[in-house]
């Protein structure tokens, strides 16, 4: 299906593969009528793009189309995990979340004409409905895997939600005055248990996503150093 020839809400998220950081989600609205515009402003997939090409775009695309996006902290993350959601539960909320919260911005009429909803793909129909029990107009509902490259929306959602998610980044980096790793390897492990060590776990956690295996790599690493001592 070409989703650029349709009227399309596209939804994508960004952190969510980060110990440090929170998880952003957003919805995009773009009428057929936008889709040349954003082509030629540059909209593509925010993987294919620098950071300082998303921050630009980001800033042209939010005065062109409408938007609903959430940023969802580490404590009240940690706070959803240790309550029994998982992380498909999490994604399925903000995405339903953000698809209403945008499609309630839209006049009557662009309401009335939305053709499609396009989400990157995470999940099957069956546990999106398992954990949104009514999603929000199932029947235009499309999961797309790297929807970024078939919807231009979606491409919009995915540079909102990515700088969002590095602007977050950058006021932890000043907070920290130190440049924090991204994502979720061997260098965070042992940046966190720096922090840890200076400041304790609890504060570690605050800035992070537990249920992570990075976090008891960061208590490995605090153990061991302990028993160099």
């Amino acid at each position: 299906m070409n989703y650029d020839m349709l009227n399309t809400i596209g939804s994508d998220e960004a952190g969510v593969g980060d110990y440090f950081g929170p998880m952003t989600v957003c919805a995009v609205h773009v009428p057929k009528e936008k889709v040349a515009l954003l082509r030629e402003l540059g909209v593509k997939d925010s993987k294919n793009l620098s950071n300082g090409t998303v921050h630009k775009l980001a800033a042209d695309i939010i005065h062109i189309v409408h938007y609903s996006l959430v940023i969802l902290d580490n404590p009240s993350y940690n706070k959803k995990i240790d309550e029994g959601w998982n992380i498909v539960k999490l994604k399925a909320v903000l995405h339903d979340h953000c698809i209403r919260n945008v499609h309630g911005k839209l006049e009557s009429s662009a309401q009335d004409a939305l053709e499609a909803i396009v989400i990157d793909q995470f999940t099957t129909e069956n546990a999106y409905k398992k954990y949104v029990p009514e999603p929000f107009q199932l029947n235009l509902i499309h999961q797309e895997t790297k929807a970024e490259s078939k919807s231009i929306a979606v491409a919009c959602a995915s540079i909102l939600a990515r700088s969002k998610y590095l602007e977050q980044m950058d006021n932890l980096n000043q907070h920290l005055k130190k440049d924090v790793p991204r994502g979720a390897s061997q260098k965070t492990d042992q940046f966190a248990a720096q922090l840890a060590s200076k400041h304790g776990m609890d504060y570690v956690d605050n800035l992070t996503k537990k249920h992570f295996k990075s976090r008891q790599k960061v208590l490995d690493l605090l153990e061991q150093k302990k028993r160099n001592k």
